[in-house]
């Protein structure tokens, strides 16, 4: 009987130390999950807007100005989610967690941006 007990309480201890599973509120997504969460959807930020096409491809506008739009690719590499703009000659892989609703947070590593996804393509891009 003491042995199943000190089993039990290794296993319990176990499942706390796992802490959440994820994709759970603050937890980085999988690769899955960012791909399902991303693919036809538009990501915002403060001063930009990104319609992530299910063919790999971003098309964005910075700011309300429909002058300064570019495009780009994106994919998913892991459990990260990697962008590549030639025009801003930018690439960059982040990991995202959800926080709230649609508001998720963006993180290389070295810095954290809050970002909002929406449904579809609202903006047209």
């Amino acid at each position: 009987m003491g042995r199943l007990c000190s089993r039990l309480l290794a296993l319990g201890l176990a499942a706390a130390w796992a802490g959440p599973a994820a994709g759970e509120q603050g937890q980085p997504l999988t690769g899955a999950e960012i791909a399902t969460t991303i693919s036809g959807n538009t990501v915002q930020g403060n001063k930009f807007a990104e319609y992530y096409d299910p063919n790999g491809s971003v098309r964005g506008r910075e700011g309300e100005d429909s002058d300064d739009s570019y495009e780009g690719s994106w994919h998913v590499e892991g459990d990260k989610l990697c962008v590549a703009f030639p025009s801003h000659d930018f690439t960059s892989c982040v990991w995202i967690a959800q926080l709230q609703g649609g508001v998720y947070s963006f993180m290389d590593g070295q810095r954290t941006d809050l970002r909002t996804i929406v449904g579809g393509n609202p903006n047209g891009f």
